[in-house]
This record gives C-alpha cells, sequence and structure tokens, in this order.
C-alpha cells in the first residue's frame, strides 16, 4: 500500500532489495540486475522512505543489512521464491506441462498396443501431468465427456451418435476385428482361425444393446449377413463381465480387440474368417475444451497410433 511519501512498494523494489542484501554492495548488485547503480541506488532511497527504516548501514566500502534489514531479507527471500513458484506454475499450465487429464477407457481398448504405450510414453513424457485413468464403458464414458467429468475418452465408433458429434471433437487412432473368447481349454482355442459357423454350435455371449445399441446393432447385422448367427445365452453389459463369464466356462463370446492378446490370462481371442468385422478406436474430447494439457495428450497419443499402424 502507498507509503506517506505516496509511492508504492512493487515487486522490483523487493528484488533490487534481495540482490544488494546478498550482495552487501550496490555496485556487485547493479551489475548483476543490469541496473543503473544511481537508480538503484534511488529505488532502495524510496524503499527505506516506505518502510520508514533503514534497510542497511552505509560503510567506506559497499554497505551492511540492518538489523531491521536482516529480519525484511528473510521475509523478502519467501515472498519472491513464492512468487517466482506462481509464475512457473502459471506457465506450465499454459503450456501443458502441468495438470491434470481424466482418461476414459475400457478394459478391452486398454488392451490395444498403442493405447497402452503412448499412455505410458506420456506419463514418462510429461511427469508434472497427472493422467487420472478411469475405468468406464464407452457409453458412460460419452456421457461423462459432456458433463464435464471427463477430459477424453477412448471408445470404438459405433457408441457415438449424430448429437455427440455436435459437441465431441474425435480423432481415429486405429481399429479392433471383432474376435471370439474362449477358454484356454476350449477345443477352438488353439485355432489361428474360426467361421461363424463353427461358433453357431457353441453358447454364446454378446453386448446387451441397452448399455451399447450402435455397436449391438452393427454386430448383429454382420451375424445375420454371414448365415450362421450364434446362439446367444446370455447378454452382458461390459466387456468385464462377458470375459468372466468365458473365464469360468459359461461360453464363447465376442469381444473387439487388436490383436489376439486378451485382458486375462486363461481366455483366447481368436479371428473370425467370415465376419470381417471391424470397429474405428476413436480419441474423443468435448470440442469446447481448450486445455493445453489435453492437447498435448491428444497429441502423443496420435504419434503412437501412427507409429503402430
Amino acid at each position: 500500500m502507498p507509503g506517506k511519501y505516496g509511492r508504492r512498494m512493487e515487486l522490483r523494489h523487493l528484488r533490487y532489495f534481495r540482490a544488494i542484501g546478498r550482495e552487501q554492495h550496490f555496485g556487485r548488485a547493479a551489475i548483476a540486475l543490469r541496473v543503473a547503480q544511481p537508480a538503484l541506488t534511488r529505488q532502495i532511497r524510496d524503499l527505506e522512505a516506505e518502510l520508514g527504516v533503514e534497510l542497511f548501514d552505509r560503510l567506506p566500502r559497499g554497505v551492511r543489512l540492518s538489523s531491521a534489514g536482516r529480519a525484511f531479507l528473510d521475509e523478502v527471500e519467501e515472498i519472491l521464491s513464492q512468487v517466482e513458484r506462481a509464475i512457473d506454475r502459471a506457465k506450465r499450465l499454459g503450456s501443458g506441462h502441468l495438470g491434470t487429464v481424466r482418461v476414459g477407457l475400457s478394459e478391452i481398448i486398454a488392451a490395444h498396443d498403442f493405447i497402452s504405450h503412448g499412455l505410458r510414453s506420456f506419463r514418462e513424457s510429461e511427469p508434472s501431468v497427472v493422467l487420472d485413468l478411469k475405468s468406464m464403458g464407452s457409453i458412460n464414458q460419452i456421457a461423462a465427456l459432456k458433463e464435464g467429468t471427463l477430459d477424453v475418452g477412448l471408445v470404438y465408433d459405433a457408441h457415438l451418435d449424430d448429437r455427440d458429434r455436435e459437441v465431441l471433437d474425435r480423432i481415429r487412432l486405429g481399429s479392433g476385428e471383432t474376435m471370439v473368447a474362449v477358454h484356454e481349454s476350449h477345443r477352438l482355442a488353439r485355432r489361428s482361425s474360426v467361421t461363424m459357423a463353427e461358433i453357431a454350435a457353441e453358447p454364446a455371449l454378446g453386448p446387451a444393446r441397452l448399455t451399447a445399441p450402435g455397436y449391438y446393432d452393427r454386430l448383429m447385422a454382420a451375424w445375420i449377413d454371414s448365415g450362421s448367427p450364434p446362439r446367444i445365452v446370455q447378454e452382458c453389459t461390459t466387456n468385464s463381465v462377458l470375459l468372466s463369464l468365458v473365464a469360468v466356462g459359461m461360453g464363447v463370446g465376442f469381444v473387439t480387440a487388436s490383436s489376439g492378446l486378451s485382458p486375462t490370462h486363461n481366455i483366447r481371442l481368436v479371428p473370425i474368417s467370415d465376419l470381417d468385422l471391424k470397429f474405428d478406436v476413436l480419441l474423443v474430447w468435448r470440442e469446447r475444451d481448450r486445455s493445453a494439457a489435453l492437447r498435448r495428450f491428444v497429441d502423443m497419443m496420435v504419434r503412437h497410433a501412427g507409429a503402430t499402424d
């Protein structure tokens, strides 16, 4: 606030005082600050007038902090350290090197190699950005994005409808193939591929239309086109439920993934030679979101997806 002489203390006064207090010499401080010594002397006189105390004892050679100056320097060091930390934090937030990115993904999406590699690379390259990974299905991710409780999602294209496209930006990272999940002891587990006719004889598990209508409808259409639709004995609301039932021998299940690597050790994913059904893997985020950290995350995931094409 203004002192008795109507002047106002500014950060530069504190920085000038700190430099002189450290050097104990106006000339050396002026050189370090790249400020003319007469101007520096005048600024310190203004500061002392503002405070109403002598901060330095003037000596024949240089200066020495007074008792008031020593106490003031301790506080000034802390004040300027806080200011410098605040400036650094603001710069890093503004450039995307600090913050939090809330990422939604499902177990089956996370099994794509380019997803897991991209996530790991982002953690390593941006250690000050927190990646808050949230396990949820595609439909729930889209709802969370619209509500603002999620920053970015990893979903299959079948889960987006026209209304979503109006508010969500998206970019294709790759694709997943629909395969059959079987227990490792199943007769089809060692096959390099199977046909829909072979699967038709098995009790099968599929997605529930209520939780994934777009995905379900495309899958159903492909089953009908194959001429050998499966015998669905159980609809599952999530892939984790489906895979858990396959793991205990309840039947074979339909899942979409980028390779035959299963997220569980006792299940095999086998390609279906006559189905040829693929879904695009999309990275989606709110169109109005201008977060620099989010942009860095999107760029990293796109680079990794491109490297694996």
